[in-house]
């Protein structure tokens, strides 16, 4: 394995522990391509619940074809689709836009809490909701796949919300 894809490996590993709620992911992209998905993490320290870097949020491949728990970088390709627009952090709010999704922002809130919780946001059917799933279906074309629709997931008030987007 190449010494760069090792270090991107390594990095996913070193930063396990900061993640919200001990995971990996706020939220993922799935396709009906395949069961690979596209999670995305946020990098933030426990202790003063503030994000860490410019950019936290970051998007990586679990590459569930592939095996449990087997990530992979973004290819370059990939992040026409999958990589991140922009990050702009307002207080305690990191307003994101996905080149996936860029008409709707996903907000992730840091709380102060103890412990630390960070959550992600997305206005699903005209509310705002805890985002934890966007599924795209597309079928294949000559050049690239054309998305048919696209169905957003996520929970308020302990109810699973849903908003099917037809392209």
């Amino acid at each position: 394995m190449p010494v760069k894809k090792i270090a991107i490996l390594a990095s996913f590993v070193g930063v396990a522990g900061l993640y919200a709620e001990d995971r990996a992911n706020l939220f993922h992209i799935k396709r009906n391509k395949n069961r690979n998905e596209v999670h995305y993490a946020v990098r933030y320290d426990k202790a003063t619940c503030k994000p860490l870097e410019s950019d936290p949020l970051f998007g990586y491949w679990l590459m569930i074809e592939k095996g449990p728990g087997v990530t992979e970088p973004i290819g370059r390709f990939e992040q026409m689709a999958y990589g991140i627009k922009s990050q702009e952090l307002q207080g305690e709010v990191l307003t994101v836009q996905l080149k996936a999704f860029p008409d709707r922002p996903v907000r992730i809130s840091f709380t102060h809490k103890s412990p630390c919780k960070v959550t992600a946001t997305i206005n699903i059917n005209g509310q705002e909701a805890q985002l934890k799933t966007i599924s795209v279906f597309a079928e294949e074309g000559l050049i690239k796949p054309t998305v048919k629709y696209i169905d957003i997931s996520g929970v308020k008030g302990g109810a699973a919300v849903t908003e099917r987007i037809n392209r």
